[in-house]
């Protein structure tokens, strides 16, 4: 059977939390037989048009309160959400339209929304990172997941920012149909399929850099082009123009690593990416990453995550 799949829209809405995953269901119809595809619509609370945040005017096709049989809500996330929030009768209407569906979908800053419509439900919830302080603050009973690209809690499905909300849209393909369909949509719209929830929204080593000098902020893009070559303590150093020791140790203590845990560190992320989100060979990326060869790299990568190279790929899905 087909699944009815409605995207909550208002004035103010973030275009991108919109057109993504609509579009990732929009593919996953050209590769569906009729009869088992999605249904999509978008909705409102009024009949007048919305204006989104980058000034894109668009009619939605049924109002929230006339909308029947839907499989899916999904909420789209931006700047208007507060201005939905402060409006007890949209709560109630978008309340009484959840409570029919089988599954509730945020995306970005749409997580303000879920929690705001049960506001004494303990739910875990992703959004975009720069709003994950806001949502804990204004939403206590929420369980913030801001690292994660998307969560499940019972029935609510939330993602994180902007091209988040396409990684949640595909693993919900690959749940209603198969991993292979979401492969091939992942394809057709030129994005890597791989992402699954537990992925970060952000490098966490790679964000210690807003907050550094220039000189390290350097030595961080330094390491960064030539990931892939020998890096020694005495070489960063060099180019860094301080003694290895000073090095060592003024490093250390902006960044919170020592140098070259931060080189091993790295170089195992870009492992993971690129485990995740190509078809190299372990032993290509094991060049690639500046490990060399493939034992050393899975020596490194099993210390760090507890799986060799070979095994984390084979468990990576769209699973949640």
């Amino acid at each position: 059977m087909s699944h009815k799949v409605g995207f909550y829209i208002y004035d103010e809405f973030q275009t991108v939390d919109l057109a993504g995953p609509l579009d990732a269901f929009a593919v996953a119809n050209d590769l569906l037989a009729p009869k088992v595809g999605y249904e999509l619509v978008t909705l409102t609370n009024e009949t007048l048009p919305v204006r989104s945040e980058s000034g894109l005017q668009t009619l939605a096709d049924d109002n929230v309160a006339n909308c029947r049989g839907l499989h899916t809500l999904v909420i789209v996330g931006g700047r208007g959400c507060q201005s939905v929030i402060n409006n007890a009768q949209h709560l109630a209407q978008l309340r009484q339209l959840a409570g029919s569906c089988q599954r509730i979908v945020s995306i970005c800053t749409g997580a303000f929304i879920v929690a705001a419509m049960w506001p004494e439900r303990t739910l875990k919830l992703s959004t975009h990172w720069d709003f994950a302080d806001k949502l804990a603050a204004q939403f206590p009973n929420v369980i913030v997941e801001s690292q994660k690209l998307f969560v499940q809690s019972e029935e609510v499905f939330s993602s994180g920012g902007l091209t988040a909300g396409i990684d949640l849209a595909l693993s919900l393909v690959a749940q209603d149909h198969s991993m292979a369909l979401a492969q091939k949509v992942a394809q057709y719209m030129v994005m890597y399929v791989r992402r699954s929830g537990d992925q970060r929204q952000y490098s966490s080593l790679l964000s210690a850099q807003q907050t550094l000098s220039h000189r390290f902020q350097d030595s961080i893009e330094f390491i960064q082009s030539n990931i892939d070559k020998p890096l020694s303590l005495e070489l960063l150093a060099e180019q860094a123009a301080l003694s290895p020791r000073h090095f060592r140790r003024v490093f250390k203590d902006k960044v919170g690593l020592a140098p070259m845990r931060f080189v091993l560190l790295l170089r195992l992320e870009k492992a993971k990416n690129l485990l995740c989100n190509s078809e190299l060979s372990v032993a290509q990326i094991s060049v690639l990453t500046g490990f060399g060869t493939p034992p050393l790299l899975t020596r490194k990568f099993s210390q760090e995550y507890g799986v060799t190279p070979t095994q984390f790929r084979e468990n990576f899905t769209l699973e949640i």
